[in-house]
């Protein structure tokens, strides 16, 4: 007992003198840099390819219009996802309710793979967590079928409930900027590549959530934004409504903003669709920079990525919050 005692002394007393050696020895090749910025990046030929092959040379990154040196630079083919799809269940989107359940179904059976994640979100007058983050497609085929269903209703509510001071008491028909925001909050502290696929008219009714906040929301979480634009069967009944459709770009500043595309109205396109954002999002090129210490203000920066070759286009989101929002 004391030998066994001993030698756990001295294994005790060589912890320290380990510890210090591999210090020394992987310093080094250990950099931590917690202001660096992140940017992903979707670089598509003209006719919609994903470009292969391209180094850090190749782009120019500007914040707020200075060039910034592209410290880091990777392409995340191999990681997981992570996808937030969120169906608009709301009165303008009764006629798609089964619809959007169906295309659900379809993106969960053709982009989600076994190391990927997702979670479903309905959104009416407020927003529930029909599901949360999993991997089980046995738990998202059971959320898939409460879309637009009673049993919805019953699920968690993804944030606070919605409440619009100057509406009666809650947020109207559609809280669609409201739930948009919840769901990129939710994945914000998720690491790797995120998105959120929505399923919508665009019109938002009434929302406690102004559109820029839940842009901002999506941009500070990194997370790209696809829409997937219907519009409202009832849109000619009025001429309000007429008119609230046609001027309904919010999807469009979403998308735009956050690195992500728009799909008006595909129809029986929605294999193609599925496959464009899945090709989006496993070919995406990360640049990393680091603000020098003035430019750390906290506030918002605009970026702007440029590619060298005139025959590619390049997407990202359109800035960050430098130091306190990011």
């Amino acid at each position: 007992m004391a030998h066994r005692f001993t030698a756990r002394a001295h294994g005790l007393a060589l912890v320290p003198i380990c510890a210090a050696i591999l210090a020394a020895q992987q310093k080094p090749d250990i950099r931590v840099d917690v202001d660096l910025v992140t940017v992903a990046c979707a670089v598509d030929t003209h006719e919609g390819a994903p470009a292969p092959g391209l180094k850090a040379e190749d782009f120019r990154l500007l914040d707020n219009g200075q060039p910034r040196e592209i410290r880091n630079f990777w392409q995340e083919s191999d990681l997981p996802l992570t996808v937030a799809l969120v169906a608009d269940v709301s009165g303008s989107q009764a006629g798609y309710v089964k619809s959007h359940r169906d295309m659900i179904a379809q993106f969960l059976k053709q982009v989600i793979g076994p190391r990927d994640r997702a979670m479903v979100v309905e959104v009416a007058q407020t927003s529930w967590l029909i599901s949360g983050l999993t991997g089980s497609s046995a738990d998202l085929g059971a959320a898939v079928e409460r879309i637009g269903a009673p049993e919805g209703k019953h699920s968690p509510l993804l944030g606070p409930a919605c409440r619009n001071n100057s509406l009666p008491h809650s947020c109207g028909g559609t809280a669609l900027w409201h739930g948009l925001y919840y769901t990129a909050k939710e994945l914000k502290a998720v690491p790797g590549r995120k998105a959120i696929v929505v399923l919508s008219d665009g019109l938002d009714t009434g929302s406690d959530i102004r559109l820029n906040d839940a842009i901002e929301m999506a941009q500070s979480a990194g997370t790209v934004v696809y829409s997937i634009k219907y519009e409202s069967p009832t849109r000619f009944l009025s001429l309000s409504g007429a008119i609230a459709q046609a001027v309904s770009h919010g999807l469009e500043r979403l998308s735009h903003q956050t690195g992500g595309l728009v799909f008006p109205n595909p129809g029986h396109n929605t294999s193609e669709v599925f496959s464009r954002i899945e090709s989006d999002l496993r070919n995406m090129y990360v640049l990393g920079f680091t603000p020098p210490a003035g430019a750390r203000d906290g506030k918002f920066h605009t970026l702007d990525v440029k590619i060298a070759r005139p025959d590619l286009v390049v997407r990202s989101r359109a800035g960050y919050w430098a130091g306190g929002k990011e």
